[in-house]
């Protein structure tokens, strides 16, 4: 079990100049070359009580940037495993057809500059090449590549990238057949309703079935605007967020039962810096102010802000509940605090489990480090979202080694292991919050990617049900689809289904029920 509160805090190994364990880093950053699929996978052996549906995860994967871009700046692909009623299993992978994959796909070459680089002149060469050349006034002079995050809302598969707005995927599940999955429509935007970009992270309801959003926008005001979205997928309430005094980049939100979480985090943007410090005009500064804001939803248009500590920032939350014993809002997510200020695509600098109690009442604030395990890619039971979840399930950081073949990146990080992570802070059984409760620990050159929480058929408890992800192994020069029993994941995989396509590293996925299929 991991220790709670103080005490050493756990980081990826640093293998940087151990030349062989490089290039297993390597392999699990180098792009897929191909599409594959739909094939049927014979093999492939279903654990009992696991439901029909397919899991999606999509991530950067370069067509023709290798070894000049950002690996961020890659196109999207997703991969997509499908479970059928009758047991049988399939996989298809897809490029996510933005309107910059197509232009560069019909063209036959890399043709948009990689902006994610940390120098101003060249940022901004890299801007004005692609307005000038491709067209790129509209996405602020940056490639569409919709490559971060993908979900499913009334019936519509949405690739999501936090600048630009949505791609509509469509997937046919027929006659116990995985027939069909491509791109429907590229700048999705809701019927014309979507005002700005959209996150890579909007939250569910799954009491409600609506769907809560934002997005920012760094340059000029409102620099974030906050959305809810029915059941029915109309957009029936949008708000700028007016009093936000800088631009800064917002990554991810979290829910409760009647509020939205909102983040005003030091990741601040400065024209200035770029200009005159020649440098990536969005830097993490370790002084600056760092807020939460609370939004009522169901309409609200007033933000209560909350000062929190610096020198920190999340990229992923966890999950928000409302405390009904104390009235206070608790927030879940994963804070790192960067040693300095700077650009911080591309230092490592890991993440540990925070919980924040937010008083509306007084305006109070009340954090904690909840212990020292430095890990990533957080999710829970989806039908706990914005209600008290006891348990969290997320990766936790092994390796970190340098990226020669990619121009940013300098270094990548890799996991081999799954942590469950006690929440609860009244546990029955006397674990301390912060506990890592059932680990995997994989094989040497397993690499693990983020886990997605599928709950089993006619589940009760909220850790009935299976953990799954990707994960490839470059000794082997293979790719997987796992399964772990979410209540032990010391059992290892309760099933392992080889892939016909490499899977790289990537970034979010999702799962879908195929009843909720249009």
């Amino acid at each position: 079990a991991a220790a709670v509160g103080g005490g050493r805090r756990t980081r990826a190994r640093d293998v940087r100049g151990n030349e062989e364990l490089e290039r297993h880093i390597e392999y699990v950053f180098d792009p897929t070359r191909g599409e594959t699929g739909p094939v049927t996978l014979p093999e492939a052996r279903v654990p009992v009580g696991f439901p029909a549906g397919s899991y999606l995860r999509n991530g950067p994967n370069t067509k023709y940037g290798v070894g000049s871009d950002h690996f961020f700046d890659g196109d999207g692909m997703i991969h997509l495993v499908s479970f059928l009623p009758s047991g049988k299993v399939s996989y298809c992978n897809r490029w996510v057809q933005s309107t910059g994959y197509k232009k560069e796909k019909e063209a036959g070459q890399k043709l948009f500059k990689g902006i994610l680089v940390n120098n101003g002149v060249e940022m901004l060469k890299g801007i004005a090449h692609n307005i000038i050349f491709h067209g790129a006034l509209g996405t602020n002079g940056t490639k569409e590549t919709t490559n971060t995050a993908v979900v499913s809302h009334a019936g519509k598969i949405l690739a999501l990238m936090e600048a630009q707005k949505p791609v509509r995927m469509e997937l046919v599940v027929k006659d116990d057949q995985l027939q069909r999955f491509e791109t429907a429509e590229a700048g999705y935007d809701f019927d014309g309703m979507l005002e700005g970009n959209m996150t890579a992270h909007p939250k569910k309801d799954p009491v409600t079935g609506e769907m809560l959003l934002f997005s920012y926008d760094m340059t000029s005001q409102p620099h974030m605007r906050y959305t809810e979205v029915s059941a029915d997928g109309q957009i029936k309430h949008s708000v700028g967020i007016r009093d936000m005094k800088r631009g800064s980049m917002a990554h991810d939100m979290a829910i409760t039962s009647d509020h939205t979480i909102l983040f005003d985090l030091p990741l601040e943007f400065s024209f200035s810096d770029m200009i005159t410090r020649n440098e990536f005009p969005v830097q993490f500064k370790k002084d600056a102010q760092a807020r939460l804001g609370l939004i009522k939803r169901g309409g609200g248009t007033e933000v209560q802000w909350f000062d929190i500590a610096r020198g920190g920032n999340v990229f992923h939350t966890v999950n928000a509940y409302n405390d009904e014993g104390t009235g206070e809002i608790v927030l879940h997510a994963l804070r790192s605090e960067p040693e300095r200020s700077g650009y911080v695509f591309n230092e490592y600098s890991p993440s540990y489990l925070h919980e924040w109690r937010l008083n509306p009442n007084t305006n109070g604030v009340q954090e904690k480090r909840l212990g020292n395990l430095g890990s990533e890619f957080p999710c829970i039971n989806p039908m706990r979202q914005g209600r008290k979840a006891k348990f969290a399930y997320m990766v936790v950081d092994t390796l970190l080694g340098n990226l020669k073949t990619w121009a940013y990146p300098d270094v990548g990080v890799t996991y081999q292991t799954f942590a469950k992570v006690l929440l609860d802070d009244n546990d029955e059984e006397g674990r301390r919050q912060g506990e890592v409760v059932s680990r995997f620990d994989a094989e040497e050159g397993l690499y693990l990617f983020e886990p997605t929480f599928v709950p089993s058929e006619g589940s009760s408890a909220e850790d009935d049900g299976f953990l799954v992800c990707t994960a490839t192994n470059p000794v082997v020069d293979k790719s997987f689809f796992l399964i772990f029993d979410a209540q032990n994941l010391e059992k290892g995989p309760l099933s392992s289904i080889e892939l016909p396509e490499k899977v790289c590293s990537g970034l979010h996925g999702c799962w879908i029920d195929h009843s909720s299929l249009l």
